[in-house]
């Protein structure tokens, strides 16, 4: 069934520059389902990034509230203060995790696109002309190897936002609250201990 299909034409309507690696790949029902697989996959990771950082922000904003209203006790001083200090920082990152980056790359020429050039991201072609961004996609949409193209691209951003920024916040985020939590329980420990 698949051995009557051509390989796709080489065309120079690409914008990505990856082209030569997509020459020759047939469309078909598993690459198109293995790209939707695996953008679903990064979807889902962002949207469990985003849970587990509102859950940090929920939880330290209570935590904060609690040992700052707290922090005038001389016997829990020291603990509450290594806990409120942790515990900001970790509100801090879990902010920065869900924080939504946003860099508009300012194009100088429409026609002359960089490799990173992700035409299904907002930021990116909002930054073109109505004209250019409909002829972007008219070329794309022409052959299966044009769509292949984008929908790598965007997944390999998607994958890169998440593993730069999000995820790397987040498992900060989780270990300054950890760490403050051992802190002050190992500090009030001592305490009562030398009390």
């Amino acid at each position: 069934m698949g051995s009557d299909r051509q390989p796709l034409p080489k065309s120079a309507d690409s914008h990505i520059g990856y082209r030569h690696l997509f020459e020759g790949i047939l469309g078909r029902n598993t690459a198109d389902y293995s790209i939707q697989s695996a953008q679903k996959h990064h979807v889902r990771l962002s949207l469990m990034a985003d849970r587990k950082a509102n859950i940090i922000i929920t939880v330290s904003s209570i935590v904060l509230s609690l040992t700052l209203s707290r922090l005038n006790e001389p016997e829990l001083r020291l603990a509450l203060g290594t806990l409120s200090f942790f515990t900001l920082v970790a509100l801090v990152l879990a902010i920065l995790a869900v924080l939504p980056k946003y860099r508009p790359m300012r194009l100088k020429d429409p026609d002359d696109l960089p490799d990173y050039f992700n035409i299904m991201f907002f930021a990116h072609f909002s930054e073109l002309p109505k004209d250019r961004f409909f002829q972007l996609w008219a070329d794309a949409l022409r052959t299966d190897r044009g769509v292949y193209e984008i929908l790598t691209n965007d997944l390999y951003s998607l994958g890169l936002y998440l593993a730069r920024h999000k995820f790397p916040y987040l498992r900060l985020s989780y270990l300054f609250f950890l760490t403050g939590f051992v802190s002050a329980c190992v500090i009030q420990a001592f305490e009562l201990l030398l009390h």
